[in-house]
C-alpha cells in the first residue's frame, strides 16, 4: 500500500521545523503542519537563548549541560547571521544566595564544559569596571563576573529551519488545523482543515511536536490513554519599549535562588522569566499582576534609575521531560511507540533542537527502513548563510 508522505510532523515550532528539516535532508518524504505561523507558539515566548542554562545548571545535570554547550557551539558555528555570542554580566550581592565563590566555580565548570571553543572564558571585573554597567545597583555588590553565551531571535531560526525543510523537498502547511489522524495499516490517515476546506493524505509516521497541545494532538489520533500526560512549565516575561542597557544582566531576585534575564530586545529591554508549574488550558495562559509586579520589582531593585513600566507582558509553556519510568528509551525527552509509529517531544529546548531532531530521525528512519548506525547527514543547515 502507498502512501503520500513517510512522515507528518505535527507542530511548527522550533522543535518540529528541526525535525521536519532533519527529515528531509535525510531522504524522508515529509509534511508538517501548523495551526498559525512557523515559531509563533511558545517557541517564540522564550529567552532568546542558545546556551546551557547556567541559572540551572548544577551537577545532576551535567551531561545535559554539556551536549547543550556543544550544541550552542555547532549552532554558533552553522548559522551565524542568526545566532550570536555575547557578554552577560552577573553581579553578586552579598544577600544572594550564591556566594562570589560558587558562582566562580560555576562559571569555571559552564566554561570547561564548553570544550575546545574559540569563545573566551569568564571574567571578574574590577570594581572600576563596576561604575560603567549602566545604573547597577552598587549598595552591598560583592562581585561581577562577565561570562559568553548566546541569543537569537527564535522565530526568524525556525522559518529558516522551514525554508530549508522546502528546498529538502517537504510539504509546510501553514495555518491548518490538524483534525483527526486514523490508523491504517501502513500508517495514518490525517485530515487538516483551512477555513471550509478540508485536506487529507496518508503518512506513514506522525511525529508529535505541539509541546503543551501534544496531549489533544494525540487524542485525536486515539493515543491519549496510550502516552504520558505532558506537565508544563508556565514563565512569564515583561517587556519595555525603553532600553535599559546595551549589556545583557543576569540578576539574582532578592529571597529567590532563580536568576533572571535583563537584556536588549528589539529596541526595548526583554526581563524574564518568573516560574511555575501551570496545569489547565494552554489557550489560557498568560501573565499573572502578581508575576509581573515581580519582576518590575526586580529590575528596579538592580537598576534603581529605570523606573519605566513595561510595555507589555506574555507568558509561555514548555514541557518538562518524563520521568525515566515514562520514557521507553535513553533520552526522555522522546516517547516512541514502535507498533503505532507515533514519536512525541517532551522538553525540548531552544537549544538542543538540531541534536534532538537528530535523535528523532534516527529512531523515525529505524522503524521504517531498519536500524540506522551512525549520524544523520551534516551539516544541519539553519541560515540562509550556508550552501544548500
Amino acid at each position: 500500500m502507498s502512501t503520500d508522505f513517510d512522515l507528518c510532523v505535527v507542530g511548527g515550532g522550533i522543535i518540529g521545523a528541526g525535525i521536519a528539516q532533519a527529515a528531509a535532508l535525510n531522504g524522508l518524504s515529509t509534511v508538517i503542519v501548523e495551526r498559525k505561523g512557523w515559531g509563533s507558539g511558545n517557541t517564540q515566548k522564550s529567552n532568546k537563548l542558545v546556551h546551557g542554562s547556567l541559572e540551572h545548571f548544577t551537577g545532576s545535570n551535567i551531561f545535559q549541560t554539556r551536549e547543550d554547550l556543544v550544541e550552542r557551539q555547532v549552532l554558533l558555528s552553522i548559522a551565524p547571521d542568526i545566532i550570536k555570542s555575547s557578554w552577560f554580566y552577573l553581579p553578586v550581592f552579598e544577600d544572594d544566595r550564591r556566594l562570589p565563590w560558587s558562582t566562580e566555580l560555576q562559571l569555571m565548570a559552564y566554561d570547561i564544559l564548553s570544550g575546545k571553543t574559540k569563545l573566551p572564558w569568564f571574567k571578574k571585573l574590577s570594581e572600576d569596571e563596576w561604575r560603567g554597567l549602566d545604573g547597577l545597583n552598587q549598595f552591598k555588590l560583592e562581585a561581577v563576573y562577565k561570562f559568553i553565551d548566546a541569543h537569537t531571535d527564535e522565530v526568524v531560526l525556525t522559518q529558516e529551519l522551514v525554508r530549508s525543510a522546502k528546498i529538502h523537498g517537504a510539504l509546510a502547511l501553514c495555518p491548518v488545523n490538524f483534525d483527526e489522524a486514523i490508523k491504517i495499516p501502513d500508517g495514518y490517515k490525517v485530515q487538516v482543515t483551512k477555513g471550509s476546506r478540508t485536506r487529507t493524505f496518508e503518512c506513514r509516521f506522525i511525529a508529535n511536536a505541539t509541546g503543551a497541545w501534544s496531549s489533544l494532538t494525540a487524542e485525536r489520533m486515539g493515543l491519549f490513554s496510550k502516552i504520558p500526560a505532558v506537565q508544563c512549565v508556565k514563565s512569564t516575561y515583561i517587556e519595555f519599549a525603553q532600553q535599559l542597557s546595551e549589556k545583557r544582566f543576569f540578576i539574582e531576585p532578592v529571597n529567590n535562588a532563580g536568576r533572571l534575564i535583563v537584556a536588549p530586545w528589539r529596541e526595548g529591554t526583554l526581563v524574564g522569566s518568573a516560574e511555575k508549574l501551570f496545569t489547565g488550558n494552554p489557550e489560557h495562559v498568560k501573565p499573572t499582576v502578581e508575576e509581573v509586579e515581580y519582576l518590575v520589582k526586580t529590575v528596579r531593585h538592580h537598576f534603581p534609575h529605570f523606573n519605566h513600566s513595561p510595555s507589555q507582558a506574555w507568558s509561555g509553556l514548555g514541557s518538562k521531560l518524563l520521568a525515566k519510568k515514562q520514557s521507553k528509551g535513553p533520552d526522555r525527552r522522546l516517547f516512541l511507540l514502535e507498533e503505532a509509529r507515533y514519536l512525541g517531544v517532551y522538553g525540548g529546548q531552544l537549544t538542543s533542537y538540531r541534536i534532538l531532531a537528530e535523535k528523532a530521525v534516527k529512531n523515525i528512519l529505524g522503524i521504517l527502513n531498519g536500524n540506522v548506525e551512525g549520524s544523520l547527514e551534516k551539516p544541519f543547515i539553519s541560515s540562509s548563510s550556508m550552501g544548500i
